[in-house]
């Protein structure tokens, strides 16, 4: 079977709005915490999230394009640069079979707020799109993909499961090439809803520290553009989409099965499927959400699946840089994953001081550590149970 290979990625996140300027920040430990500006944020539970503040250039960008909502603009300045990162020419996008597939959350993130109407405290006027088909497509038609475009909606898992979905229209379909990912923005309806469940902190995200009490929502988009490997032609590959998992746990609507049965089904899924061992893997992007519950869970199935080797993997989450941007969240942890490969080098966990004493993981939080990484592992586990697992891995 041809390798599945990533040729090209694009983000932008309240860390940076391209992916140099991502993982510069990612590596440096800060925060694109700060207050909410686009809405009125009082009565919330904590008044900050990782919200993106628009460049003058971006405001010109969606005005040129005609894009008016923050989700497609989010969605469409990801592409392009990936697009462009990926060498793709427009001839290949119009004679091949090119793909697409976003993952986005429900509710808000399919308004189309007004990308003008928006200033501090202030509520953008609303237009919701048709269906959850109607995003995708807008986007290509906007960059000439013509092959399928579909959205995947499965909650804080809908980025990875796009990702692993893509790879899977190559390696089964034979796509020329998948341009997937996620996009998500801040609204009102995320977080006054995780505000009123508690599970949005009122102090500070800290993924895996004893101190953990809740999560901070964020926005903006990760995509990836991949390919199968036969066609290269002497273009740089970042790394290699090896294997993906999914599950659902069946519990709650919410909550996460206690035992962590669907998460350690969706990590075994991606193992079997790239043909890895748990020693295998070098690094762990973990879904590390910051809430009590999660976190503990998600651990406990990484115990489960790793078992002595646990201790030795280095694992971290990127949440606490960019809040949890929701449909966006796993594919912009895809993006940091494919470049801690590129650079040999695992990101700090923000904000966190030291882990959990009660969890075996090799929490990497006081800053940046250089390790060889062959294969990375990045989770996504979301509201309703679902999970995504996707893995990467270095060689061509």
């Amino acid at each position: 079977m041809d390798k599945v290979i990533v040729i090209g990625m694009g983000c932008i996140t309240a860390l940076g709005h391209n992916v140099p300027q991502f993982w510069e920040g990612l590596v440096a430990g800060r925060t694109g915490i700060s207050p909410i500006s686009g809405f009125n944020r009082e009565f919330l539970r904590n008044p900050c999230a990782g919200e993106i503040r628009l460049s003058p250039r971006m405001i010109t960008y969606a005005r040129v394009e005609r894009i008016r909502s923050r989700l497609a603009l989010f969605a469409a300045l990801a592409i392009e640069e990936a697009l462009r990162q990926s060498r793709l020419e427009d001839e290949h996008l119009r004679t091949r079979k090119v793909g697409l597939v976003v993952g986005v959350s429900l509710g808000m993130s399919l308004a189309k707020g007004e990308i003008a109407a928006r200033s501090e405290n202030a509520d953008a006027s609303e237009e919701t799109f048709d269906d959850l088909s109607g995003f995708a497509g807008e986007l290509a038609d906007r960059f000439g993909l013509r092959g399928e475009a579909c959205t995947v909606s499965t909650a804080c898992a809908s980025g990875t499961n796009a990702v692993g979905i893509a790879r899977d229209m190559i390696v089964l379909e034979e796509y020329d090439a998948v341009v997937c990912g996620g996009a998500d923005t801040l609204d009102r309806m995320k977080c006054f809803g995780h505000s009123a469940l508690n599970t949005l902190t009122p102090t500070s995200i800290q993924p895996f520290s004893a101190e953990r009490d809740g999560t901070i929502i964020g926005e903006g988009a990760g995509m990836l553009v991949l390919e199968p490997a036969r066609n290269l032609n002497g273009r740089r590959a970042l790394a290699v989409c090896a294997g993906s998992g999914f599950s659902c746990d069946a519990n709650h609507i919410t909550a996460p099965d206690p035992a962590g049965a669907g998460a350690i089904h969706a990590m075994r899924e991606a193992l079997s499927d790239a043909g890895l061992e748990p020693a295998d893997i070098d690094y762990i992007n973990l879904h590390g959400s910051g809430t009590p519950h999660n976190d503990a869970v998600e651990c406990r199935a990484i115990a489960e699946v790793f078992g002595c080797a646990v201790s030795g993997i280095p694992v971290s989450s990127i949440k606490a840089a960019i809040g949890h941007a929701m449909g966006a969240a796993g594919a912009c942890e895809a993006v940091a994953t494919v470049l801690s490969i590129v650079h040999q080098k695992v990101p700090p966990t923000a904000n966190t001081r030291a882990k959990d004493p009660a969890f075996p993981v090799h929490l990497i939080c006081a800053g940046p550590i250089d390790w060889k990484i062959e294969h990375a592992l990045s989770n996504s586990f979301g509201f309703g149970g679902c999970n995504g697992t996707v893995i990467f891995s270095k060689r061509i």
